[in-house]
């Protein structure tokens, strides 16, 4: 039984981390699904939600206002989600300002409600929603709608890369976002990515339908949306936009909680939300989203079934080589947990502490989900200046 469960799970973590990445992209190789994209300047309602972003509202509403894109065909809507810190302050000095749609709440309803108001009042024929603290480049609002010359094409999520910073786990989720911009980048390929980041995403206007008031992860909600409807969801990494890596491990652990919680439900609620109608779009959900929440758990399985196996009288050598592994593995994470406590640079260590943490933020963004403590008031993580 334990070499059955050593074998299953090793399988599963390294399809997860290594076989899903191999087998997307020589599907990519063979699909070549292209967009076929062109200069094209629909009307566009740049749409943003901010709560406590005082320190930020005005630059972003400056970015949005500055970007490469006829004015006249760009309306910039900020909702104002309840926010205790001055945002709102800032905002009455952008009420007269011409493209500028400011709409505001007294109480904190949760991005979704944000988002669904905008959306409400919206003129444009292309909705791009944005975080408050992500800065476009001033290409990037082209750039991104320009897929959507393509018919079959009705989401469109942007680049989103980290400002570099002091940040210990900077060079850590750096890594991580690449990796993420390949798989994504192959999956389009394929057809449609499954994966999408709310700092920058586009989408029909004529697509959208408010999103449910107690979904946590509303850009997902906007990617499956799109795909229930037979359109494809492709990743432009062209159409970049700039933000700070977290400023610690635990603040990273902060918004991966919160997205663990809102996978978990998105699972749950499968026969609602997910696209039936494109069964590759669910191979790459199940593939790319879905596995990984269980890696807390195989991971474990592969612990105690490797150990076990250790002290059995006849130990696979396999079996001994995975459970040095994964001790060598603990040691580094720890190490790297030690250097950020102290300041240190992290260095190579940066990679198994981020990667630990990672899995321990999922497993208690499960037990988070699990116990109903979950909310779409979102918690921001603080970000490294």
């Amino acid at each position: 039984m334990m070499l059955i469960t050593f074998w299953l799970c090793l399988a599963l973590i390294c399809y997860v981390y290594l076989g899903y990445p191999i087998l997307i992209t020589t599907l990519g190789w063979l699909r070549q699904r292209h967009v076929r994209a062109g200069s094209i300047y629909p009307e566009v309602s740049l749409i943003v939600c901010a709560y406590n972003e005082a320190d930020v509202i005005g630059r972003k509403i400056e970015n949005c206002l500055s970007l490469q894109y006829p004015a006249d065909l760009l309306e910039v809507i900020v909702v104002n989600d309840g926010s205790t810190d001055g945002t709102q302050e800032v905002l009455k000095q952008y009420a007269d300002r011409p493209g500028v749609k400011i709409l505001d709440s007294p109480f904190r309803q949760g991005k979704a409600a944000a988002m669904n108001r905008a959306a409400a009042v919206a003129k444009g024929e292309v909705f791009v929603f944005s975080d408050a603290r992500a800065i476009y480049r001033v290409d990037s609002l082209k750039k991104l709608v320009r897929n959507l010359r393509d018919p079959e094409v009705g989401c469109v999520n942007g680049n989103r890369t980290l400002y570099k910073n002091k940040s210990p786990i900077f060079g850590s989720e750096r890594s991580y976002w690449s990796y993420e911009a390949y798989i994504k980048t192959m999956e389009t390929q394929c057809g449609s990515t499954v994966s999408v980041s709310g700092a920058m995403i586009a989408i029909r206007a004529s697509l959208f339908e408010p999103i449910p008031a107690n979904l946590i992860l509303d850009d997902a909600y906007l990617a499956l949306q799109t795909l229930r409807k037979g359109f494809r969801v492709v990743y432009e990494p062209a159409a970049i936009c700039f933000q700070s890596s977290a400023s610690s491990t635990r603040d990273e652990a902060l918004r991966r909680q919160r997205i663990t919680a809102g996978r978990f439900q998105m699972l749950f609620n499968a026969r609602e939300l997910w696209p039936w109608n494109d069964k590759f779009a669910i191979f790459e959900l199940l593939s790319h989203k879905i596995m990984r929440l269980f890696l807390p758990f195989f991971s474990a399985g592969l612990f105690v079934s490797s150990a076990a196996l250790v002290l059995s009288p006849d130990t696979p050598e396999m079996a001994l080589l995975v459970f040095e592994g994964q001790l060598i593995f603990g040691i580094l994470a720890l190490g790297g947990w030690i250097s950020e406590k102290f300041g240190w640079n992290l260095g190579f260590l940066g990679i198994s502490y981020y990667i630990a943490s990672g899995n321990l933020a999922s497993l208690s963004g499960f037990i988070r989900y699990s116990k109903g403590r979950h909310t779409v008031l979102w918690e921001k993580a603080r970000r490294a200046e």
